[in-house]
């Protein structure tokens, strides 16, 4: 049963976000009471076994945690730690009856080298460099907003200070910049997967919501890139 008869605020689910809204709460003096129907917190930031029989410990959170803000993680004095991935991504693909792919990763000349092997140019490498460039400038402008007061359109696009990104990430279709920018339609898809993975949209979506699914992507941690 509750100790106290009346809280000044009830956080509803145990998760890792209402942990974090009840402990916000709980060092700014505020009584709070955290409810979960589980038995126990955490939500998906809970390690489980899945697969009977098997001694493997999973986590639905642990791709998703290097995104957590470090101001975050130095407040409440979290202790964890994250690994750097050498490797984004492989996507296999076979042309004119031979097989090959799209390594992102492994350092900057083994990334360039296979784009080459895929294209045979340099071209979409130079689009992909030039693209990500701004999507790094726009993370280190738009994640710190996400622990300050949300501020509104117009504040945010001063901040950003690069109308040709707030054009091609706020205003239009992601798929409109992504295929004025290149021109391999496997590159156009690993680029896109940040964009539509689990949001069932459609590129050129007029709700933009494909476009809040790629700033997602490429703000975390002020530099785009996961852990």
């Amino acid at each position: 049963m509750p100790a106290l008869e009346g809280y000044d605020a009830v956080i509803v689910g145990g998760g890792h976000n209402g942990l974090v809204a009840a402990a916000y709460l709980a060092r700014a003096g505020r009584s709070v009471l955290v409810l979960e129907r589980l038995e126990h917190t955490g939500g998906a930031a809970v390690s489980t076994r899945p697969f009977a029989g098997v001694d493997a410990r999973l986590s639905r959170y642990a791709y998703l945690v290097s995104l957590l803000p470090r101001k975050i993680v130095r407040d409440l004095e979290l202790d964890f730690r994250v690994r750097a991935r050498t490797v984004s991504s492989y996507t296999p693909v076979e042309r004119e009856g031979r097989p090959g792919g799209l390594l992102v990763g492994g350092g900057e000349r083994r990334t360039r080298e296979a784009f080459a092997r895929l294209t045979g140019s340099d071209r979409e490498y130079e689009s992909w460099r030039r693209f990500y460039g701004m999507t790094g400038r726009l993370a280190q402008r738009v994640f710190p907003t996400l622990t300050e007061p949300l501020p509104t359109r117009d504040e945010l696009r001063r901040r950003i200070d690069d109308e040709e990104a707030w054009r091609a990430l706020f205003e239009e279709p992601i798929g409109v910049a992504v295929e004025t920018r290149f021109a391999d339609d496997l590159v156009r898809g690993v680029v896109l997967t940040d964009a539509l993975i689990g949001t069932f949209a459609d590129a050129h979506d007029a709700s933009l919501r494909q476009n809040r699914c790629f700033l997602y992507h490429v703000i975390g941690g002020g530099t785009g890139a996961w852990d």
